[in-house]
């Protein structure tokens, strides 16, 4: 850039406050270079830790397989968010410039422009993030095994989806293509995954949800990150069947009206609106049962415990439409993002199309006035659902936690001391597990009838006899009394075995009969869900923030428009 003559005698003075403009940037840049560093070799060493062969530590357990995956998330999402960011190589081009007009005056300044170097290398190059992670992954020993431990996990959680609330849905859904291409570092590793997780379940996922958000204003396309990826990482240019899939400006037209009516909010009002005026309702009716209850004394033990318990249900129900509904406004805005219109409709307005901006066709003119009125009445309906639930807060917190401590009792005390007594009364290392379950949770204090154990074997009681009598009481286990019977759950069903083939509970090879598989499995997913309950206020939170809806930053950046006449459609309305 020329300067005028009336400033050349300020040349100096003027790159030199450019640079300290720049530079407090950069220095944010060079952190986040410095700790996705730091994170890329802290996973690894979580992944290799538990693939190595001898397996010298238990697990990993769910609760380590989704701190790997939301690590996983950040990095792949701040690589996307690099990759976006037109601004990143405009404003380093001027900062490498006037580092190098004002470093004339300095002394030793070859490390300051090895520094520079790197983070230019670091920002120039597409996915350095994912590379970088690849390479310290596979640095010392494979780790196929857990990678592959992850997948299944990933597949088995999205096809049962009624675990998850929508964010744990959308980073299994952001994290799951990479993980393949980090998979099949091999062809051998390949035939490997497939035999564990048939490629048609991959293929199923990434065809259902071809758009997945991953900030307010960007998304990510499984099929465009596959492709992209298979320039980097080699070994994965041979899955043609997974590279075929359709990017989202692929999709051809008449799939294309399918995904349409399925991301469009538009379409579903008809079925949200009639599960909003008959959850109101519900609820409405187990909160009226709960005052009754409250305002009543001496009631009786088991009507009690049925207003409770469906009080119970009825804020899972609500925490699960919640996400839903959040999800669909999430997924409409990502779909709408990676499908901009062409011209906006000129009935809109007198002015010349030319002088629409390109965040305009995404936001303002690609909706339909019956699509903003669907969306608002949609988020109507979450911010009343939601605002009603928290104002109960207080008023039902006693309940769920008596009914999930009566839920982790029962199966403790009594599912478990059946399956002592049968499935497991020969089997010693699969009833120490049991025995580990039962001494890590049951509530003996509460359970004031609990018979003597030699009793249980002089007398042949009939199964119901032989059930506990317990009282429940407001004490929620805690998170890690969860997360420990999650993880003795997992180690009873594989044996702590990585290669064991099937699923976690679809391995037909455990031994363990399928009534009592499925009471586990039932149990371990609830334990799941107990975690959100217990967290009320802010799983609440979560589920009605729709701040989202305001955000353009990103795809300003990547559509190179400069920020000025800031329009959102709900302004439109």
């Amino acid at each position: 850039m020329q300067l005028p003559d009336s400033m050349k005698h300020s040349q100096a003075d003027l790159y030199l406050e450019t640079y300290q403009v720049l530079d407090l940037e950069m220095s944010r840049l060079r952190e986040i270079q410095r700790w996705q560093a730091s994170a890329a070799s802290k996973l690894a060493a979580d992944m290799q830790r538990f693939s190595r062969p001898e397996r010298l530590v238990n697990g990993p357990t769910v609760t380590h397989f989704w701190s790997m995956l939301k690590l996983l998330d950040v990095l792949l999402q701040l690589d996307h968010l690099k990759n976006a960011k037109a601004s990143i190589p405009n404003d380093f081009s001027w900062y490498k410039r006037t580092f190098t007009q004002v470093s004339t005056q300095w002394q030793d300044t070859d490390t300051m422009r090895e520094e520079l170097d790197d983070l230019q290398i670091f920002l120039s190059t597409r996915w350095a993030i994912l590379l970088n992670l690849h390479a310290e992954m596979f640095r010392t020993n494979t780790v196929e095994d857990i990678l592959q431990v992850l997948i299944v996990f990933c597949v088995e959680s999205l096809e049962l989806d009624f675990a998850l609330l929508f964010p744990e849905r959308h980073t299994l859904l952001r994290v799951l293509p990479v993980l393949v291409v980090l998979a099949t570092s091999s062809e051998k590793e390949s035939e490997s995954l497939y035999k564990r997780v048939k490629i048609n379940r991959l293929l199923n996922i990434f065809k259902n949800d071809p758009v997945i958000p991953a900030f307010p204003d960007l998304h990510l396309s499984p099929a465009a990150m596959l492709k992209e990826l298979s320039s980097y990482f080699q070994n994965f240019s041979s899955q043609i069947r997974l590279l075929t899939l359709p990017a989202p400006h692929e999709i051809p037209p008449r799939e294309l009206q399918d995904y349409q009516r399925h991301y469009l909010i538009l379409n579903h009002m008809g079925t949200i609106r009639a599960e909003h005026d008959d959850f109101s309702i519900r609820f409405a009716s187990a909160m009226n049962q709960m005052i009754t209850l409250k305002s009543s004394d001496g009631a009786d033990n088991d009507w009690s415990r049925d207003i409770k318990g469906n009080m119970y249900d009825t804020v899972v129900e609500g925490f699960q439409l919640l996400s839903r509904w959040t999800g669909r406004i999430w997924e409409q805005c990502a779909w709408k993002f990676s499908r901009p219109c062409k011209e906006p409709p000129m009935s809109d307005s007198h002015q010349d199309s030319a002088t629409f901006f390109d965040y305009e066709k995404v936001v303002r003119w690609n909706y339909t006035a019956e699509e903003r009125r669907a969306l608002l009445e949609l988020i109507g309906y979450i911010k009343s659902i939601g605002l009603m639930m928290q104002h109960c807060d207080t008023l039902v917190s006693e309940a769920l936690w008596e009914t999930i401590h009566m839920e982790v009792q029962d199966f403790v005390q009594d599912k478990l001391d059946t399956m002592l007594r049968t499935t497991f009364r020969k089997k010693k290392d699969l009833s120490r597990i049991l025995s580990d379950m039962r001494t890590l949770s049951a509530d003996w204090m509460a359970n004031t009838s609990k018979a003597d154990p030699e009793q249980h074997l002089l007398h042949q009681e009939t199964e119901e006899m032989r059930q506990s009598t317990f009282y429940p009481r407001p004490v929620a286990p805690t998170a890690a009394q969860i997360h420990c019977l999650q993880f003795l759950i997992c180690e009873l069903v594989s044996g702590g075995n990585l290669r064991k083939p099937g699923g976690l509970f679809g391995n037909s090879s455990s031994g363990i009969p399928v009534e009592d598989l499925k009471q586990l499995e039932t149990f371990f997913y609830k334990l799941s869900f107990f975690l959100h309950i217990l967290d009320f206020t802010a799983t609440i939170g979560t589920l009605t923030d729709l701040g989202f809806l305001w955000f353009r930053e990103f795809y300003l950046e990547s559509s190179r428009v400069i920020q000025v006449q800031h329009f959102t459609f709900l302004c439109e309305v």
